[in-house]
């Protein structure tokens, strides 16, 4: 890692924030006027009267927060459309991305992604790493220093898979289908088996030992019922009660997911999960876009959250979770953009937007209200990021994550008073407006430019590093093209509801 790409030092230590406006708590108490917030050790201190000299950081104008969460992410500062992984459905698209991914630094792409989170005012993200073209390890130790630097807050998830890394129930049998040449190709580029399930738990234990520290947290990931043996998720479920540790894990997130859990669980899957002791306030899910009712009443007994990962569903044509049961069950649920927001801009205002709209409820119907919003987009997704309660409310003695917004630009025709402040986030909000980013009360991000790394200097290498694989990429694509055909062949036959053992 070259620490040379630092752009220039964070602030740290004591220091006052003016806000023109302050939501102390968005969508349940009133903005405050005219006040100062004085941080220290990384938390809010005090509030108090703004008052003279002004202040660094804030002033005339401005509209305090608290950080946004980014409860379930992949990091991926290549995004996917950049080499060729065009959105389709789930079970096609995730072919594209693992086989056509360049090879890259996983320092850089880290960054990168981080760096464009904190721009967007996320203070905290869940990172589910996928692609892992190095050592694992290695990869962890650089992602994990790639948030220090920007300052972010993450959850490394350790992805942890031992099955099905083809398609759901059918290596072999779709590669049957295959020509010989198509085969050889495709094996070689996406079959990778993992270790045994108690060498992947050993892997969890190192990278904790290496990484956890300031900023940064290590989660157990086994990447899906689909994709995880019973005896991994067991002995996950063991590790996370003896050890703390939460559980981030994908679930429910198409239809055909549904089809093949149904077939290899007819006792119930979340019935399953429970038994084993998997499901507990440690545990987190992303997706589920296709749980049911009697499901929703279960998971939030256990005190599960639910990341609702609104952009990326419609593009993956997962489906529109459902909000409305999720809120009648209580069931916590947190806001992911997955790096694959609708206009894949990482935009987080603009994903709680369109969560909202989607789910806010039909003609009077009151189902996802603002209170329900912010709180998910502040406090559950800091959750599942840090297994902590305190985000997401601006108070003394509370975590100093804060976003500071160009309040006067976003209302600039409004007649003053006529429209409140949450109003105005609620149907105008973009990361154009983040003025400045505090985490753990340091500054991470100051008009527009991420202070702890050179951010557009890492994207134009990242973009450099990624257009060498250009050759390789144009030569596999008529090959993946043909293995699409099979997958979509193999699953219209509904193959993956044949149990194959």
């Amino acid at each position: 890692m070259d620490q040379g790409r630092h752009l220039q030092q964070r602030r740290g230590g004591d220091f006052d924030i003016d806000a023109d406006r302050l939501l102390t708590a968005p969508g349940r108490a009133p903005a405050q006027r005219n006040v100062r917030l004085r941080l220290g050790d990384g938390a809010i201190q005090a509030i108090a009267p703004a008052g003279t000299p002004p202040a660094r950081i804030g002033g005339p104008g401005t509209l305090v927060i608290p950080g946004l969460a980014n409860a379930h992410d992949h990091g991926r500062g290549l995004r996917r459309l950049a080499f060729g992984g065009i959105d389709d459905a789930l079970e096609t698209w995730m072919v594209s991305t693992f086989a056509l991914h360049p090879r890259v630094d996983p320092y850089i792409t880290a960054a990168v992604a981080f760096s464009r989170l904190a721009l967007a005012g996320v203070t905290a993200v869940v990172h589910c790493h996928s692609n892992v073209f190095h050592d694992l390890k290695t990869e962890a130790l650089a992602t994990c220093q790639a948030a220090r630097d920007v300052g972010i807050r993450i959850a490394f998830v350790v992805p942890m898979r031992d099955r099905n890394y083809l398609v759901y129930e059918g290596d072999r049998r779709i590669l049957a289908t295959l020509s010989p040449t198509d085969r050889t190709a495709v094996a070689d580029r996406l079959y990778r088996p993992n270790p045994p399930a108690e060498a992947q738990i050993e892997v969890v234990n190192e990278i904790a030992s290496a990484c956890e520290g300031d900023l940064v947290s290590v989660q157990f990931g086994p990447y899906g019922v689909e994709w995880t043996s019973d005896r991994l998720r067991e002995l996950v479920a063991e590790e996370s009660a003896r050890s703390g540790w939460r559980i981030h894990i994908h679930c429910q997130e198409t239809k055909l997911q549904r089809e093949w859990i149904d077939a290899r669980y007819p006792q119930g899957f979340v019935n399953h999960l429970d038994d084993i002791g998997f499901l507990s306030e440690r545990l987190a899910l992303g997706h589920g876009v296709w749980l049911r009712p009697d499901e929703c009443d279960r998971l939030a007994g256990r005190g599960v959250i639910v990341s609702v990962n609104t952009g990326s569903n419609l593009r993956l044509r997962s489906g529109i979770a459902p909000v409305k049961e999720f809120v009648r069950a209580g069931l916590p649920i947190g806001i992911g953009l997955d790096t694959l927001t609708l206009d894949d801009d990482d935009d987080a205002f603009r994903e709680m937007r369109l969560t909202y709209r989607l789910h806010a409820g039909i003609s009077l119907d009151e189902v996802l209200t603002p209170a329900r919003l912010f709180e998910a987009a502040m406090t559950t997704g800091a959750k599942a990021v840090t297994g902590r309660s305190d985000f997401g409310v601006i108070a003394p003695g509370r975590p100093a994550d804060l976003v500071v917004l160009d309040y006067a630009a976003m209302a600039e025709d409004v007649i003053d008073e006529a429209t409140g402040e949450i109003d105005l986030l609620l149907a105008r909000a973009t990361k154009q407006y983040v003025r400045s980013v505090i985490v753990a009360g340091r500054e991470i991000v100051r008009d527009g430019v991420v202070l702890g790394v050179d951010y557009p200097r890492l994207k134009a290498e990242l973009a450099r590093e990624a257009a060498k694989a250009a050759p390789d990429i144009r030569a596999f694509q008529p090959i993946l093209s043909r293995y699409h055909d099979a997958i979509r062949a193999y699953f219209r036959a509904g193959r993956h509801r044949e149990i194959a053992d």
